[in-house]
């Protein structure tokens, strides 16, 4: 008999519907949220076992309890959930999933007990630190531009004592505070950073990555955390689109209604473009290939995105082989076969 239990999880509680394979209930319960309730009810569903459940803040945790006692376990992406109409409540909501399994459904996001997955929440944490610092930053910066101040650069942020020129006490107050919470997020980012070049002596990923042109400490955690294993991605041109970097043509009928990226990981994007702008002011082989691309007529900014994607697919490749980059390799390689000929 197969079972397909959907699982609506929560902090304090765990609602369980199992159905057949027609979509008969076979059995539902609540439990309080503990290892040793969610492992005793799976155990005793009997028969194949698919078991599947939302991506959440504990898909992490639940994986870990779960993925040794059922058949199949898929975390869900509840992006890509059928709509469903009625009240909400958490039996309606662990119906939906056990019926969406059933008639499969679903959309499987990658989840994994490995210490790269683990690394997600380093990544995370940090990214929403340096969020801050920017919020904090631009809040002081519009205190002195109120007042008609100048404030270029960023060496407004290293002299304090220029909060003297602010002409309102409510403002000097404010900017004051500012400061301080700045300077106290500025030391929490250092220990991050201090925590990230440790990383880089445990992990042989982090180096190899560390070692692609345009890839920093920051960014080879950021890839490593949210690629995880590279063989999760058939080729290139998956690994892209999952890094938001190509469009898709949208066509019904024979008409094109225009281009549109998939659902993918943002943060991604943005290391992906981040080094490409960065390898733009060295003299790496990436420079000479946007310096190619510029003069066959590509436009900054296509030429920024090619560079983008053809610095993905090496990471994914220097993930793969686990090996570090070598700068000017296919050169190196073209001149060897020149001189066996």
């Amino acid at each position: 008999m197969k079972n397909y239990i959907g699982l609506d999880a929560h902090s304090a509680s765990c609602t369980f519907v199992n159905l057949d394979w027609q979509g008969n209930m076979i059995s539902r319960t609540r439990v309080e949220t503990t290892e040793s309730n969610l492992i005793n009810f799976v155990q005793s569903q009997k028969g194949e076992k698919k078991l599947t459940f939302e991506q959440s803040g504990l898909s992490k945790w639940l994986y870990t309890v779960l993925k040794g006692q059922v058949d199949e376990l898929i975390v869900c992406n509840p992006v890509f959930l059928s709509p469903r109409s009625g009240p909400k409540n958490d039996y309606r909501d662990a119906l939906h999933l056990a019926d969406e399994l059933r008639c499969q459904h679903l959309t499987p996001v990658y989840i994994e007990d490995n210490e790269l997955m683990t690394m997600r929440t380093l990544v995370s944490s940090y990214t929403d630190v340096v969020r801050e610092i920017v919020r904090a930053k631009n809040r002081y910066k519009a205190l002195f531009r109120e007042e008609a101040l100048v404030t270029h650069g960023q060496t407004i942020y290293k002299k304090p004592e220029r909060i003297s020129e602010l002409s309102q006490s409510t403002h000097r107050f404010v900017a004051t505070n500012i400061m301080d919470n700045l300077m106290f997020l500025e030391e929490i980012k250092s220990k991050y950073l201090k925590e990230f070049r440790g990383n880089m002596k445990k992990y042989e990923v982090l180096r190899n990555l560390d070692s692609v042109p345009g890839i920093d400490v920051i960014r080879a955690h950021v890839i490593a955390a949210l690629v995880c294993t590279a063989s999760r991605f058939e080729n290139k041109h998956k690994f892209w689109a999952y890094s938001m970097l190509v469009k898709y043509t949208q066509e019904s009928d024979g008409k094109v209604y225009g281009r549109k990226m998939v659902h993918g990981r943002r943060e991604l994007k943005n290391v992906f473009l981040g080094s490409a702008m960065r390898i733009l002011k060295g003299k790496s082989s990436m420079r000479s290939f946007y310096d190619r691309l510029r003069s066959k007529g590509l436009s900054d900014g296509a030429a920024r995105y090619d560079v983008a994607r053809k610095i993905a697919a090496i990471c994914l490749s220097v993930m793969r082989q686990n090996r570090k980059y070598k700068d000017k390799y296919e050169e190196e390689q073209k001149r060897l076969k020149k001189k066996i000929r």
